[in-house]
């Protein structure tokens, strides 16, 4: 006669399996009560409202890791528990923690426990939302969708300098810098530019969805386009003494700004006659177009693992839907090299998790899926322990040999 859990297992799985997770939880808060015990009563709190709100245990069990994830970074950052952060040291933690996670989903399992311990801190309302902003939702289906198209950023350098009107070269020389939107770049005035004794900015006051930046151009790597976007500010300009003209005038008529398709014709027709010669060109010449330069903008920042705060800033975005979409091609492109090369030789920025085996940045200090510290010791008692786990297997299967199936009890529900 079957066990009375095996029974369960065949007849009501769901019931076996939220009896899996339910012990789970409250081994997850045994241990939390003794790692973190001035954060335990936000833990207990937290899994109250959840089942009160009937969510299923394995998203107990996940926000729960995730929580216990971010009290385990807090700690590494500031040496203090969630409970006596301050309001800099949140923001400070919340930024950490969207450069962890890469998926909507994530984000949103990972912050919606934090809003709960705010709240329950003493927040308001706006505060949590300026702290932890949620992925908009009327844009998730974004993430699912093709990656936005790469073109290296040489290849667009390459035709940028062959064109020969100084006003067209000089503007996407000042879209490479900044990744603006073409009709942002078209609409400014010569008072936008803006230098001092820390370099020369560029201020964009009319955009696409009202959200004003300032962006420095002397970034290194952009020197050549810098000092051709320069000549034609200082030099070529047809009307420099006047602050209120347009950077990039009309040359038949200066009190108008350069028409967008003007622009998007004199890229379009160098490229083709680059193609003709160059392969590389050649081969990306359907993508050349000015709303690429965004594109290869906002990928070069993720390649260079810029915080995703900062991101949104310099790109104009309100909501960091549009990071997300970059950060996952990011991650499909590494994934593809590592297939490639091995992961002996991966150089990418990224590394593997030893315990559950996901791709996670290469400076990460924490595992964002599985709450791993990746530091050297932990790694090897992630090894010392795997090798117990088998040595625990085997005899596991001994005992169901000599025992029969009633002993599995014990194993399943630690399991």
């Amino acid at each position: 006669m079957p066990s009375r859990w095996v029974l369960v297992m065949l007849r009501n799985p769901e019931e076996y399996i939220e009896s899996v997770y339910r012990a789970r939880i409250e081994r997850l808060l045994k241990e939390v009560k003794k790692e973190f015990p001035e954060d335990y009563r936000f833990f207990v709190k937290i899994k109250s409202t959840y089942t009160r709100t009937q969510a299923t245990g394995s998203t107990i069990y996940t926000r729960l890791t995730r929580l216990r994830t971010a009290c385990r970074v807090a700690r590494e950052l500031f040496g203090k528990p969630l409970s006596k952060l301050t309001r800099d040291e949140w923001e400070e933690l919340s930024m950490h923690l969207y450069t962890m996670y890469r998926t909507r989903d994530a984000i949103v399992s990972a912050i919606h426990p934090l809003r709960l311990v705010l709240k329950q801190l003493g927040y308001d309302k706006e505060e949590i939302k300026e702290l932890f902003p949620y992925p908009s939702s009327v844009k998730a289906k974004s993430q699912h969708e093709d990656p936005p198209p790469y073109v290296p950023g040489e290849i667009l350098d390459r035709v940028v300098f062959n064109i020969y009107e100084d006003v067209y070269r000089a503007l996407f020389c000042l879209m490479r810098i900044t990744g603006a939107r073409i009709e942002e770049i078209t609409l400014l005035k010569r008072r936008n530019i803006i230098s001092d004794d820390d370099g020369i900015y560029v201020r964009f006051d009319v955009t696409k969805n009202g959200v004003k930046r300032e962006i420095p151009l002397n970034w290194p790597g952009f020197e050549r386009h810098l000092k051709v976007f320069l000549a034609w500010y200082y030099g070529q300009h047809p009307d420099r003494d006047n602050d209120d003209a347009w950077l990039f005038p009309r040359t038949t008529d200066l009190s108008k700004p350069v028409p967008r398709n003007f622009a998007y014709l004199a890229l379009k027709r160098v490229a083709k006659k680059m193609a003709k010669y160059d392969k590389e060109v050649r081969k990306y010449l359907s993508y050349i177009h000015p709303h690429q330069f965004r594109h290869t903008r906002a990928y070069e920042l993720v390649f260079a693992n810029w915080n995703v705060r900062w991101i949104m800033y310099y790109m104009g975005w309100k909501k960091i839907d549009m990071v997300l979409r970059y950060t996952r091609a990011f991650e499909l492109r590494q994934v593809y090299r590592m297939m490639v090369n091995g992961k002996q030789d991966n150089n990418n920025g990224v590394k593997v998790c030893p315990r559950c085996h996901a791709l996670v940045p290469a400076n990460a200090k924490f595992c964002p899926y599985c709450g791993l510290r990746l530091v050297d010791y932990d790694i090897e008692e992630v090894i010392r322990k795997t090798k117990d786990k088998e040595k625990l297997l085997r005899l596991a299967m001994l005992l169901v040999e000599k025992a029969g199936v009633e002993p599995l009890k014990e194993l399943l529900v630690s399991r």
